[in-house]
């Protein structure tokens, strides 16, 4: 989702339960989601980490979309990516809609994913890449021709010795027989982004229980093995006479502190009182904007749905949407381990 402004995925103690696990022996891991341009090591090293632990980063290497003359090209490829980490990393690319309407033919796809291979190998090395995930919101008017892109990158995928992931939007997930499965080895349910993100009475686009049960309180078993990816971060949904303008990535209640600029007029809702520089971004008086965050309270409000979610989906790793410094200022590392201790317990 982009909009002319920029978007771009704790010391509660959870005790007193006895977790069970899988067959292995294991509790669900914990993984994240690494998505900035320029590659900070200082972000994925430390005791924070540690204390999950951390076994693996679903790192974004670059989007994909067409330029003036329809052509695919890589947009804001990775850099700064160490020789060597900590954590064994998945590759993620995300690709626009818009590339799939643009770009049909078989040899088109084909010489895209020869382009791509040839990209994600240069980047990946000298780290040994297991898994590559494919985002993108295919439509009704692209599924044929993202499903066809899929099939022959998962080819090239195999022949790599690498298993081919995408994500899978909620609806996605949900009406499965008619928006249809992608040919992949797995899928990896993106559960968030689920309201009404563009309706000023919406009080939590990103995640609230009343949503989340539409798709997740009869939970069905997926054509594909699915990996679980749940919301950790925060922005500003920004309206201008009653519509939607864009979304500032980040943005907290602390930053509309200042009275004198931002006038309060709910819990989480500001209007602008006078016109003002944001971030970055300038905003005019009347302007409204609404706090969406989801942090750990909003997270453990939905474990009833997601134990249901678990015993039809066998899922071994839960990743979080996204790594950076806010979730560490904000929540001791070790919640992480104790809420998937806390998905792990059946009633």
């Amino acid at each position: 989702m982009k909009h002319f402004l920029c978007i771009g995925l704790f010391s509660v103690a959870l005790i007193g339960c006895k977790p069970t696990v899988d067959k292995e022996g294991k509790l669900p891991e914990i993984s994240f989601f690494y998505w900035k341009s320029t590659f900070n090591v200082k972000d994925v090293s430390g005791r924070w980490l540690d204390s999950i632990p951390v076994n693996k980063l679903y790192i974004r290497f670059f989007d994909v979309d067409v330029d003036v003359n329809h052509r695919p090209v890589p947009v804001a490829p990775l850099t700064g990516l160490p020789e060597k980490l900590p954590y064994s990393l998945t590759p993620v690319i995300f690709i626009t809609n818009e590339t799939f309407l643009k770009v049909k033919e078989e040899k088109e796809l084909i010489d895209l994913a020869d382009k791509l291979v040839g990209k994600l190998l240069q980047m990946s090395q000298p780290h040994k890449v297991k898994e590559w995930l494919i985002d993108c919101d295919w439509s009704p008017k692209t599924r044929i021709t993202f499903f066809n892109f899929c099939r022959i990158l998962n080819e090239k995928a195999r022949n790599n010795h690498i298993e081919l992931m995408a994500t899978i939007r909620l609806d996605q997930y949900k009406n499965f027989k008619s928006t249809g499965v992608p040919p992949v080895k797995r899928g990896l349910l993106m559960a968030y982004n689920m309201g009404a993100l563009a309706n000023w009475e919406t009080s939590n686009s990103i995640l609230n229980e009343k949503d989340a049960s539409v798709y997740l309180q009869n939970p069905k078993r997926y054509p594909l093995p699915l990996t679980l990816g749940l919301p950790f971060y925060q922005w500003g949904v920004v309206f201008r006479d009653s519509t939607f303008i864009g979304l500032i990535n980040g943005l907290d209640i602390m930053n509309l502190a200042d009275s004198v600029r931002f006038k309060k007029t709910g819990d989480n809702t500001f209007e602008l009182a006078k016109n003002t520089f944001l971030q970055g971004f300038y905003l005019y008086e009347k302007d409204k904007i609404r706090i969406e965050k989801v942090g750990k309270n909003e997270i453990l409000s939905i474990i009833h749905l997601l134990k249901k979610w678990k015993k039809v989906n066998d899922n071994k790793e839960i990743v979080f949407f996204h790594l950076d410094e806010r979730i560490m200022d904000s929540v001791n590392g070790s919640f992480f381990k104790h809420f998937s201790q806390k998905v792990s317990v059946i009633k």
